[in-house]
């Protein structure tokens, strides 16, 4: 055996392996687009993701986590990452892990969605009255020649 031999691994490395995956998945995935998706139905899409990422947590951490005794267990410790992202139950598993940094990085942005509700379309409604308005008084002064092109 030369030492070539012992720089060539014998088994795929599994950290690259993750690596290369997670490389990939941003160039298959429009994560934009499932953003933005996200925000259409607020309330719906913030119940929906709680309740997958309970069972999802719950299953991950049940046999592993001693504070997870129920899916109830489960649904405080989605629940809170979805808002303050502290408490007193933490994620034990790689699963658990991972739901938890998804909620804690999307939660409270969906969460605050959820809960402006109506009044967010309104504002958006009103920045756009405003644009209008403001580019109906830039044309009028173009027009009467008050300001150049």
């Amino acid at each position: 055996m030369n030492e070539l031999d012992l720089a060539i691994p014998t088994e795929p490395d599994w950290r690259t392996g993750i690596s290369q995956f997670l490389a990939s998945l941003s160039e298959r995935l429009d994560i934009d687009g499932w953003g933005a998706k996200l925000t259409e139905k607020p309330g719906e899409n913030t119940l929906a993701l709680l309740g997958l990422s309970t069972l999802l947590f719950y299953a991950a951490e049940r046999r592993a986590n001693p504070k997870v005794n129920d899916v109830w267990d489960s649904l405080v410790y989605c629940s809170t990452c979805l808002s303050v992202g502290y408490g007193d139950i933490f994620a034990h598993t790689p699963l658990g892990k991972i739901v938890g940094s998804a909620l804690m990085t999307v939660g409270p942005a969906i969460s605050s969605r959820a809960l402006d509700g109506p009044a967010r379309d309104s504002t958006d409604a009103k920045q756009a009255e405003i644009l209008a308005t403001l580019k109906q008084i830039l044309a009028e002064l173009r027009a009467s020649g008050s300001v150049e092109h």
